[in-house]
């Protein structure tokens, strides 16, 4: 299995993140909400693909690392399971907001406020640093 779509991936992941991060600096807050959201969806996507050849056409953040979590269990890897569903856990709000924020910063009637971007920003930086832990735990 090529690394070459892992790639890919990371890295339009890593430049949402950049441009979250740029939008709540200029306080485009909607966009930094979407953004967020879009970074954490493909860095997920970027480890089912790695991990597991799997290339899911489904979205929100919840949900994708319900699957990554579920395919590690399968797999035996309950270390993995437990830091991933720690994560979820401890940071159910934010990712409700960040995937509601999917459709509502682009379509919907409501617009987001600088305390939620923050929000949404510093739970994707988390996402970012355990993806990363669990890529660093499977060597």
């Amino acid at each position: 299995m090529s690394g070459e779509y892992y790639r890919l991936l990371w890295r339009r992941a890593e430049r949402f993140l950049i441009r979250a991060i740029r939008d709540l600096d200029e306080r485009d807050y909607d966009g930094a909400c979407f953004n967020s959201e879009e970074a954490i969806q493909l860095a997920v996507k970027a480890l089912l693909y790695k991990y597991f050849a799997e290339v899911p056409r489904i979205h929100g953040s919840k949900t994708l690392l319900a699957r990554l979590r579920n395919l590690f269990m399968d797999a035996g890897k309950n270390d993995i399971v437990s830091f991933i569903g720690r994560f979820v856990s401890d940071n159910r709000d934010a990712l409700d907001i960040l995937e509601e924020s999917y459709i509502m910063a682009r379509y919907g009637a409501i617009s987001y406020g600088e305390s939620q971007a923050r929000l949404c920003v510093e739970t994707a930086k988390k996402a970012f640093e355990v993806l990363k832990e669990v890529e660093r735990r499977l060597g």
